[in-house]
């Protein structure tokens, strides 16, 4: 039995009459930027959207109304390394106005929304296990603001959606791994299960989460920040430090980005 009081609600359990504090949950988009395994990027990049579990819907509507205002009669899917190259249709024919309007409309419906940025960027030259390192880091900083949520009192429990994707067996191993052993920053108590994956046909939020690791990848591999630069106000941050952007570099002593330079001043302080 589900009771209201004020803004807090309560699962009441009637064997004992034991109040038990509702558990909501958040999601959390990710998809991938880059080759893992080629020797043509320099970057790969792990990025999502995270949400409150009500909050999709309004999304979904927002981008599908997007699709009505420029393909009325056409459905798309919107991916952003599709609508820059522009080498196919819908994106072939469209006019680089209209196209570069979409992807600002993109960032607007991430910002006027109440979702939180993850992204990893990770210099490939730093490991020999892109997939296994980024997705450890970016699992490390959504238990961290999942946790500082409990510590809020906000009582919330995390679930990862990818896009499909051939390392899906591996992903799901490593996150049980994690909640077991823990990462090499710490064990990950506030998962649900571990990943899901999903077409991104079947979901805006797949495609949003798409555009977050393009900006991210446009950052770090071709120094392109006009993308990131409007939609980087909503990464995860706390006490001055940017949680949801985390860069792993040889560079970081110096490195000038957001997610590194936030760190280092904070660590002197």
């Amino acid at each position: 039995m589900l009771i209201l009081a004020g803004k807090c609600a309560f699962v009441i359990r009637i064997v004992g009459a034991v109040p038990l504090p509702a558990i909501f949950m958040f999601l959390l988009y990710v998809d991938e930027s880059g080759n893992p395994d080629g020797q043509q990027d320099r970057y790969f990049v792990l990025g999502g959207i995270a949400m409150f579990e009500r909050i999709p819907y309004f999304m979904n509507q927002a981008v599908n109304e997007l699709e009505a205002q420029f393909f009325p009669n056409n459905p798309v899917e919107f991916h952003a390394q599709a609508i820059v190259a522009h080498a196919e249709e819908p994106w072939k024919s469209l006019p680089a106005e209209k196209r570069f309007a979409i992807l600002n409309d993109l960032c607007e419906i991430i910002t006027r929304h109440d979702v939180v940025l993850f992204a990893v960027a990770l210099e490939r030259s730093t490991t020999a296990e892109p997939i296994t390192r980024a997705f450890e880091e970016l699992c490390t900083r959504f238990d961290l603001f999942l946790e500082r949520q409990h510590s809020a009192g906000n009582q919330q429990r995390g679930l990862i959606i990818f896009d499909e994707t051939r390392y899906e067996s591996r992903l799901q191993t490593l996150l049980g791994e994690y909640r077991n052993t823990g990462t090499r920053h710490r064990r990950l108590r506030n998962f649900a299960d571990v990943p899901f994956f999903a077409d991104s046909k079947s979901t805006r939020l797949l495609q949003l989460a798409d555009f977050v690791a393009y900006s991210v990848f446009r950052r770090y591999e071709r120094a392109d920040t006009r993308w990131l630069d409007k939609i980087i106000s909503k990464c995860d941050s706390a006490d001055g430090r940017i949680h949801g952007l985390v860069h792993l570099t040889s560079n970081y002593s110096v490195c000038p980005c957001p997610a590194c330079l936030t760190r280092r001043i904070t660590a002197r302080t």
